[in-house]
């Protein structure tokens, strides 16, 4: 048997063990260099060439032995934890639209929750098994599509509450809501591949990102401007920019994003800012949410006023104000379950990306906290006054078809990278 023979046969030993076939082609090519290493160790002390592959391949150990250990190291691992966390804040979710049901006594809100869970654990396992990293090829594509249906619903949509709407048919679409995960997720796979060596590279990034935020700042929805700014400056600080264009980058971005927001606030926005920094200065009025908010708090309790509790006080109980709703009928204890759970999932993830080895994967985990922790977070203080109230929905258990689909496709997304993070060791660099 010729040499190549004999190290492509004792490889083949070795994958025949390894279960992932995805693994195999990183595996064969370390076993390669492994062996023709030690076959020059061999040569230079005078062995002749055929002896030099025995005692190489003998020195590399039995191949089903081998092959056993390899398949452990590289065998997927799902983090359940991650999974577990986001299945409690689903059920968090069902459990309030079931009980706003019971206290308007009228159907609708529990059965698109349902909906929307099932639409999204469809989403949910196709991308867990999918290869995410064919995604990063697409990047730049999904980046210009999502530009150019935000700049065409600009356009041309239907204006509701003064959000221009996406017209499918007869439905309607919020392309501006949606956008900021669109293009977190091809900016992922930009910034992931992105050579700042390179002439001109500082300009073309501030042009990628100054083209999104003037679009979304036309489409009058304040929160996915400033989700689309955390995402993008968590990616930044994340990729590996050289700590100068990240010091340029944010001096340059952030008086000009505050500069373009200030003149672009409309009365309303103003009014709203007014109301959060002194409330009670007009209770009746621009005040009257955030007042009847902290009021259906401070009411609630250890326990809570019970399952069913009505709450016409606030609008939008079951998308903005949930998180004022559930406490207000199930106590403090509730609320403090709910901000635990997202104060474990935000140190498991952290924890997680740490152990990501792919550059675009570690990238995209990294755009997605961004994603799930800002409107999480900003939607809980917000009902207790210490950030300006705006149409901030809680991940997962908020009311909405399409943002809980969408929220379920990324934590599949998300489980996807950390369970092949074996699997990419070779790609971070």
């Amino acid at each position: 048997m010729k040499t190549k023979e004999k190290i492509d046969h004792y490889i083949q030993l070795v994958c025949k063990q390894i279960r992932n076939k995805e693994v195999h082609p990183s595996i064969t090519l370390e076993l390669e260099n492994h062996i023709a290493d030690k076959i020059e160790d061999f040569r230079s002390i005078g062995m002749g060439e055929k002896e030099s592959v025995e005692k190489a391949i003998a020195a590399m150990g039995d191949p089903t032995t081998l092959g056993r250990q390899l398949h452990q190291a590289h065998k997927p691992r799902m983090e359940w934890g991650i999974f577990g966390l986001a299945a409690a804040l689903i059920g968090f979710g069902l459990f309030s639209m079931y009980s706003i049901n019971i206290s308007r006594d009228e159907g609708g809100l529990l059965e698109r929750q349902l909906i929307g869970v099932l639409l999204g654990s469809v989403a949910f396992i196709a991308i867990l098994f999918a290869d995410y990293t064919k995604l990063k090829r697409y990047s730049m594509h999904l980046y210009l599509l999502t530009l150019l249906l935000m700049l065409y619903t600009w356009l041309t949509g239907t204006a509701v509450n003064g959000e221009p709407q996406f017209m499918l048919g007869s439905s309607r679409i919020n392309i501006f809501a949606i956008a900021p995960f669109l293009l977190i997720v091809s900016l992922a796979g930009i910034l992931s591949e992105w050579n700042w060596k390179a002439r001109f590279s500082f300009m073309k990034i501030v042009a990628i990102f100054a083209l999104p935020l003037l679009v979304l700042l036309g489409g009058n929805n304040t929160f996915s401007l400033l989700l689309y700014l955390v995402g993008f400056l968590v990616l930044i600080l994340t990729s590996k920019a050289y700590r100068r264009i990240i010091l340029s980058f944010l001096a340059i971005s952030i008086p000009t994003v505050a500069s373009l927001f200030y003149f672009s606030m409309s009365h309303h926005r103003w009014e709203r800012l007014h109301s959060f920094l002194d409330p009670y200065a007009d209770p009746n009025g621009r005040g009257y949410v955030l007042v009847q908010s902290m009021k259906a708090l401070s009411s609630a309790g250890l326990w809570g006023n019970g399952f069913g509790s009505r709450l016409d006080a606030l609008p939008a109980i079951e998308s903005d104000f949930i998180f004022t709703y559930l406490v207000y009928s199930f106590g403090m204890v509730a609320g403090a379950a709910l901000v635990l759970i997202g104060v474990i999932l935000f140190a498991r993830l952290l924890r997680a990306t740490k152990l990501i080895k792919d550059r675009y994967g570690f990238l995209l985990l990294s755009g997605w906290m961004a994603l799930f922790f800002t409107p999480f977070f900003w939607s809980i203080f917000m009902t207790i006054g210490l950030v300006p109230p705006t149409s901030a929905t809680l991940p997962f258990v908020s009311n909405g078809i399409v943002h809980l689909v969408l929220q379920m496709a990324l934590i599949g997304l998300v489980l996807n990278v950390y369970r092949r993070k074996d699997i990419m060791q070779l790609t971070k660099q």
